[in-house]
Order: C-alpha cells, then sequence, then structure tokens
C-alpha cells in the first residue's frame, strides 16, 4: 500500500513539475509583422515588432541567416540633414512587458552579401540569438513596404 502511494505521489509530482517548468521555459519573445528589404546590390534589411512578455529584461544580440555572408544590428539616426546607420555593438534592450520595433530610419538587421538573387516574395530564414530567450528562426518576406500583421512565436 505504501508503495502505490509513493509512486502515485511521484508520478504526479513529475507531472507537475514538467507542466510547471515547461511554462517557464516556454517562449516569452514574440516576434510580429516581420518583413525584409533587399535590393540589388547584395544588401537588404530585416524590420519586426520584438515583444517581451517576460518578468526581465532581455536583449538581442545578434543575429545570423544562411541567405547572408553577415547580419549586423544597425540603428539609423538622423545628425541635420544627414542620415548615418550605425553599427549597434551591445545589441538591442527589449525591456520587460514591452516592445520594440526594428523599421525603416531606425533599428534594423542589415543582410550583408546576400548570397543569391533574391526576389520580391522570396523568403529569407533569420536566427535571432538572444541573451536569455532561446534562438528565434522567422522566415520574412521580401517586401517594397510593410506586410498586414504576423506572428511567430
Amino acid at each position: 500500500m505504501f508503495y502505490l502511494k509513493t509512486v502515485k505521489f511521484l508520478l504526479l509530482f513529475s507531472f507537475l513539475s514538467t507542466l510547471f517548468f515547461s511554462s517557464k521555459l516556454s517562449a516569452e519573445i514574440i516576434i510580429e509583422d516581420y518583413w525584409a528589404r533587399v535590393t540589388p546590390s547584395g544588401s537588404g534589411s530585416v524590420y519586426m515588432k520584438i515583444i517581451n512578455s517576460k518578468d526581465e529584461d532581455d536583449r538581442l544580440l545578434s543575429a545570423s541567416s544562411d541567405k547572408a555572408g553577415m547580419v549586423m544590428i544597425h540603428r539609423s539616426i538622423r545628425d541635420g540633414d544627414i542620415s548615418k546607420m550605425i553599427h549597434v555593438h551591445d545589441g538591442i534592450l527589449v525591456p520587460k512587458k514591452s516592445s520594440v520595433k526594428l523599421k525603416p530610419g531606425d533599428y534594423h538587421l542589415m543582410l550583408i552579401n546576400i548570397n543569391e538573387n533574391l526576389s520580391l516574395g522570396d523568403k529569407i530564414s533569420v536566427t535571432l540569438i538572444f541573451e536569455k530567450n532561446s534562438s528565434i528562426t522567422i522566415n520574412p518576406i521580401a517586401k517594397l513596404r510593410p506586410p498586414k500583421k504576423h506572428t511567430h512565436k
């Protein structure tokens, strides 16, 4: 009798622990409205909205793509009449319970040395690497302008 109660308790404990810890490990960074712009010169940009539903800050550290030789985090800034693009070395902070938009004229991922001729409508696989969250792979479609809302968890 004691053995059966112990086994039942251990099974119930294991099941509840799995439920509790797996919910804590689930993706709490959500990527929405992602899209890409490519140029004939072999470069391009990726834009998106990063939503952090966690109770702690996170940071987009870097990104990679099998379609580009290099992916860099950039920010466009305006200095008087001159627009500059700067490389963001320390990533992009995504505050807890908040979001950050990567959009034209601001933060974006710069695709450098795209290794094939991409056309409008083609998908580009991009993996986002975060400080705390697991990596997330998105497949933005090459567009001229932002598409309608799309979500990826």
